[in-house]
């Protein structure tokens, strides 16, 4: 509907935000521009926390991109997850498979 009467070249409207369309206001660049920082001089854990609708997840899609392919990441996008599955999620998404026997203590 919104294509063909506004003549865009692709849909206006996503579920998942894009990158591609994010303003960049100068807190947002701040925020990118502080996990870049702790990426590269190894700052240990960082997290991105705010309101609902005030750019999170676009932060961190536009933040995957900078990276590139050439740096390993995990995504956890359920909260709600035990400690067992958020270590098994992040090795499952490093590529790291437990054996039966192994343990979280």
């Amino acid at each position: 509907m919104y294509l063909n009467f506004f003549n865009f070249r692709e849909e206006p409207f996503r579920i998942t935000p894009d990158p591609r369309f994010l303003f960049l206001s100068k807190q947002h660049e701040e925020a990118i521009e502080s996990i870049l920082y702790g990426i590269n001089w190894r700052k240990g854990f960082m997290a991105i926390i705010g309101d609902i609708g005030t750019g999170k997840t676009t932060i961190c899609r536009t933040l995957l991109d900078r990276l590139g392919k050439d740096v390993d990441t995990s995504i956890i996008l359920n909260p709600m997850v035990s400690m067992v599955e958020l270590l098994e999620s992040i090795n499952d998404d490093f590529g790291n498979k437990a054996g039966a026997e192994s343990t979280v203590k």
